[in-house]
């Protein structure tokens, strides 16, 4: 396949007049795997450029790191530039490839290309106050020891060998790890800025080159005029720029990395948070973020700490535009940012932000990425998703206590789209009270309204499900073409169609349905996953721990559920409990079973709790608690817990591995228990499974019979 490189197109590139919307195109001589001192985890690759008559280092943007992975991106790669910036580091150019076309994977070296000749440093380039990331000797040309040789080594590598070169060996002079200059924190002279690298005065100082700057503009040329007119200084935490600086030039939020000391977005606010508060090993502290979309669609997110929190949470408004400039760009911590940026901004007090008032129509409100329904089913657990559905059904709000004891308000809705599927949507805080009660309302008048969501995390606990986290968004009947498309659908037939749920009412029946014997719970390691397993097992009680049969609960209401807590004697006739931090006259006794099950296979210990015991006992607790201490009729107790005994249940199980007193120990929960009657089994369902029952029931009973030998079991048990 013939290629031509894009003649010229390294000059025009590091010329102060690029033409706008040049693509060059044009061929990978070197590529280098540079890791950052700073995180070791962010890889970042340079890159030698050439348009076969010279060549230019550059920086590929972390976001296209996939391409050099896949192996299409690789030494001798033909490539087209479609988003570049030629910044000025040190004096030196440097080019920042934010985005690129592989036009050919590999080939030979196209030309004799020579170094970009050197020019006399540009204003911009005096202006820089010599901040980098990265080792100067790595980024700038001066590093060639004497000029690239008129053919250098680029052979392309055998299909065997590794397609990046760590060493770069032959083309660059110092092969030793990377060092960073100790950058100061500063507010350094005003001069003047202009060409690719444009902006404001960083606010940094290197003492390295501080030392040879003129203190004054020493240019003869009038400075520029700024572009947008000066802010006011609450947007600032800094005095006013000075007059001779230039015009900020704005990049995409995509375009922004580590390499650039000065740049500047222009951004639409989309996501607000509020002003936390919280204390660490260094002191107490407060902190706000807000998410930033741009008009080619680039997303970051954007945190101030303490006194610049003050400064700015006021400033910003979500849904406005602003300029904003200054700032470290550093990774992004994915626990806790959901955009699809690998970097975030911290602002600090260097950092300006000015309301733009101007153009605001060519930046959406909001951008998403929404996944159907059916797809959900198959993300991971605590994935984060855009969702658009139908609102089909809502919940009233309830009131459920935390862990660590704070209420929250909850209310749960179910979504279906297109796709064929419905999904469980659960509403927290104050999503319930604004959006929640607004889908209320217009489901109780019969409607159906659209609800778009923007980043929601997705549960995998019985089931798939949805729910809000503190900076999800909610959108209701919403003007977007999705939503009108889907709202269509749903009138047109889309209300008629079946569903199916992939939340709870699919997962239950699947979790519980699956029949395991009890020797399987061992065998197949069941429990020992991250999320509990649910299964059902025909077996028989054989053994009850009569101690500690129940606990005094207490009776108390926690919003509109009861709070349950054990509850400790205070020996004066009443009881108190330390969650309520209350004394109350009775309280609520509750089972707490712990006993044997049995089937042909095995043995195992589970633990039954207030609902499924007394599906078991067939008694309140309450009742059997009062039978034994306060009537103290041993004689009709005993006969209570013997008539359990043996009877045939089919349990519904959880199984997960717990820890006690750093003990890891498997727990099974009975969920559910129903008496199992074999006649009826035999009756309605002469398949195979009731003939296992049937077996099952015949070596249970061989089993009793041996014991009545022993005369362990009363006779008039087996009669009952």
């Amino acid at each position: 396949m013939a290629v031509s490189l894009t003649q010229s197109a390294i000059m025009e590139m590091c010329s102060a007049n690029c033409p706008e919307g040049l693509q060059p195109v044009l061929q990978v001589i070197e590529l280098k795997l540079v890791q950052s001192q700073q995180n070791s985890n962010v890889e970042r690759y340079r890159l030698v450029l050439s348009d076969g008559s010279h060549y230019q280092q550059g920086m590929l943007a972390t976001q296209k790191n996939d391409l050099v992975h896949a192996g299409k991106l690789q030494k001798g790669s033909v490539v087209r530039l479609t988003q570049f910036i030629c910044n000025v580091v040190q004096s030196r150019k440097i080019i920042i490839i934010v985005d690129l076309d592989v036009v050919l994977d590999k080939c030979e070296l196209i030309g004799e290309p020579v170094p970009a000749p050197k020019d006399a440093p540009t204003e911009s380039a005096t202006g820089q106050s010599g901040v980098t990331s990265g080792n100067p000797q790595l980024l700038n040309s001066s590093s060639h020891t004497g000029g690239m040789p008129a053919r250098p080594n680029v052979a392309s590598p055998s299909p065997d060998h590794p397609k990046v070169n760590p060493s770069a060996s032959g083309v660059y002079s110092s092969n030793a790890p990377p060092t960073y200059p100790k950058v100061e924190h500063g507010v350094s002279r005003s001069a003047p800025f202009s060409g690719s690298s444009g902006g404001q005065n960083t606010g940094f100082r290197n003492p390295q080159f501080e030392a040879s700057r003129p203190l004054q503009n020493s240019y003869a040329r009038p400075p520029q005029q700024p572009m947008y007119r000066q802010p006011s200084p609450m947007y600032t935490n800094r005095a006013p720029m000075g007059r001779n600086e230039a015009a900020p030039r704005i990049i995409p939020i995509a375009a922004l990395n580590p390499y650039q000391s000065m740049w500047t977005i222009k951004a639409r606010v989309t996501f607000k948070g509020e002003l936390r508060h919280y204390t660490n090993a260094r002191g107490d502290g407060k902190v706000f973020s807000f998410d930033l979309l741009d008009s080619d669609g680039g997303e970051i997110r954007a945190t101030c700490f303490n006194a610049v929190a003050d400064q700015f949470y006021n400033v910003i408004e979500a849904g406005k535009v602003y300029l904003i400039s200054r700032g470290s760009i550093k990774p992004a911590q994915k626990n806790f940012n959901h955009l699809r940026n690998d970097q975030e901004l911290t602002l600090d007090v260097a950092s300006i932000i000015q309301p733009c008032l101007d153009d605001n129509d060519s930046i959406p409100s909001q951008t998403f990425n929404y996944r159907p329904i059916s797809e959900i089913e198959s993300l991971e657990n605590n994935s984060i998703v855009d969702v658009i559905g139908v609102v089909t059904s809502i919940s009233p709000t309830a009131s459920i206590m935390r862990k660590n004891g704070t209420e929250v308000q909850k209310r749960t809705l179910q979504l279906k789209d297109m796709s064929g599927r419905s999904v469980e949507l659960t509403l927290w805080g104050n999503f319930c009270i604004v959006e929640g009660q607004r889908l209320q309302t217009i489901c109780d008048a019969g409607e159906f309204p659209v609800l778009a969501t923007k980043a929601v995390r997705v549960n995998d606990f019985n089931g798939k499900s949805v729910g809000t986290i503190a900076t999800s968004q909610l959108y209701v009947e919403p003007d977007f073409p999705e939503a009108c498309t889907l709202k269509r659908w749903f009138e047109n037939e889309g209300k008629s169609v079946p569903t199916l749920s992939i939340s709870r009412e699919i997962s239950n029946l699947g979790k519980t349905d699956v029949r395991k014997t009890i020797s399987q719970i061992k065998d197949e390691k069941l429990g020992t996953s991250e999320k509990p397993d649910w299964i059902s097992v025909f077996a028989a009680v054989s053994h009850i721990k009569v101690d500690n049969f129940c606990y005094p609960g207490c009776p108390l209401k926690i919003g509109d559920r009861q709070c349950n807590k054990k509850v400790t004697n205070n020996a004066d006739g009443t009881w108190h409990c330390e969650r309520c931090n209350q004394s109350i006259d009775t309280c609520d006794f509750r089972y707490l079973l712990s006993m044997q099950i049995q089937d042909h296979t095995g043995i195992t210990w589970v633990t039954a709790f207030q609902e499924s015991g007394e599906e078991i006992m067939g008694i309140p607790a309450k009742d059997l608690y009062y039978m034994k201490y306060e009537e103290q009729d041993d004689d009709k107790f005993s006969e209570i817990f013997h008539k359990v005994l043996f009877t045939e249940y089919m349990f519904k199980l959880r199984i997960k591995e717990e820890f006690y007193s750093d003990e890891q120990r498997i727990k099974s929960t009975i969920v559910k228990a129903e008496k199992v009657l074999l006649l009826v089994h035999i009756h309605h369902a002469p398949t195979v499974e009731s003939l296992v029952i049937a077996l099952h029931f015949a070596q249970i009973l061989e089993m009793y019979l041996d014991i009545l030998q022993e005369g362990a079991l009363p006779t008039g048990h087996l009669r009952d």
